[in-house]
């Protein structure tokens, strides 16, 4: 196919390919954050779907943080989309907070540490190989714990159980010295991992670890929230959330149970959530659906997190979907532990029952239905 006839599919192919490489995003990635399959996307970027979906469109413009109104313009051969300059009506990135979404890692300068997923670092844009499991496990011990001593008996118990051999000691040095070199190559900065307490600590500043820029965004965002400034707090909680690839450490099942690990997962979770009220509260129903769909997943029995979830629906027209939700977990509470469904998800109900929760009709904002891991009505 030949890409300057003004096809609409060579258009469009050019435009989103162009822009994943600009944002330093792989197919996996961005099909995740636009709710596609990776085959959807690639069939789009190779330019063999010639009427690809108007919602499908819309959702990887917005991904990639163009305007969705330009998913028209690869049909009349118009400019390249540019940078979006959002509407009024949504939230946009605070200017006073560093983007750092997924993919960027390739953007930055000087070492750059994530656990929020899969373990990585990259130094200057460069990924840093980090050795063995047993090497990347404490370097993850150290990375989910920032600022904190995590003593050297801790990290033999997480590394062997009660299994550790009588070198234990030694081989944690061992890798110890090698992290050092690697984050620190030349031996030049400060430590980044010191010696303290029996132990040992991570020495990193917010813009150089993840689960920190997490911290701080979530932060800011409450602040916001309390402060009533419902746009900022939900840009705040997108760019907080855009820097989750996954369960944090999730390469490392040795470390699955650790307690640091089980408490990023539970402000990963919270912030989905409080995410999804202001979102919601916002007219963005959409915006959530995702996220709340694999937190629901990932939660069976959370009513919480069941409730966010038929809001959210209902919001987007979609209340037989949100009656579903309820109907399924009453009876699984109902068959696993004789029990009835608590106020949040009965509340939530009864605002779908009365049509008590308005549809917002936002012409590109209903997200991607078969391609989508929503399932259909």
């Amino acid at each position: 196919m030949r890409r300057d006839n003004g096809e609409p599919a060579a258009r469009l192919a050019d435009v989103i390919r162009s822009h994943r490489h600009r944002a330093g995003l792989t197919q996996q990635e961005l099909a995740s954050r636009a709710g596609l399959s990776v085959a959807a996307l690639r069939d789009l970027e190779q330019g063999r779907r010639h009427r690809p979906r108007l919602g499908s469109q819309a959702a990887l413009l917005q991904a990639l943080g163009l305007d969705p109104r330009e998913a028209e313009e690869p049909a009349s051969g118009a400019a390249m989309p540019q940078q979006r300059a959002a509407p009024v009506s949504e939230p946009t990135a605070p200017d006073s907070v560093p983007s750092q979404g997924p993919g960027r890692a390739g953007l930055r300068q000087g070492l750059w540490l994530r656990a929020l997923g899969p373990l990585e670092a990259s130094l200057d844009g460069t990924p840093l190989p980090l050795g063995p499991p047993r090497r990347r496990a404490v370097l993850g011990l150290l990375a989910i714990n920032p600022g904190g001593v995590v003593r050297r008996d801790s990290i033999m118990d997480a590394l062997w159980g009660q299994s550790a051999p009588s070198t234990a000691p030694n081989l944690i040095q061992a890798h110890i010295s090698r992290l050092r070199r690697l984050l620190t190559p030349g031996g030049k900065g400060r430590e980044i991992i010191a010696s303290a307490g029996g132990g040992y600590r991570l020495n990193l500043p917010v813009e150089q670890l993840d689960l920190l820029s997490f911290r701080a965004l979530t932060a800011d965002a409450e602040t916001a929230r309390t402060l009533d400034d419902r746009l900022r707090a939900c840009a705040l909680y997108e760019q907080a959330l855009g820097l989750c690839r996954g369960e944090p450490l999730a390469d490392l099942d040795v470390l699955h149970d650790q307690p640091g690990v089980a408490a990023q997962r539970r402000q990963q979770a919270d912030a989905i959530l409080r995410y999804a009220e202001v979102a919601c509260g916002l007219g963005l129903h959409d915006r959530v659906l995702l996220r709340l769909h694999a937190l629901a997943a990932a939660e069976p029995l959370d009513e919480r997190v069941h409730a966010h979830l038929m809001i959210a629906l209902a919001g987007v027209g979609r209340q037989a979907a949100a009656l579903r939700v309820y109907e399924e977990l009453r009876d699984r509470l109902n068959r696993e532990f004789a029990i009835y469904p608590g106020k949040a998800l009965t509340d939530a109900h009864l605002r779908v029952l009365r049509q008590d929760i308005p549809v917002v009709r936002r012409p590109y904002g209903q997200p991607p239905r078969p391609e989508s891991s929503e399932g259909a009505d």
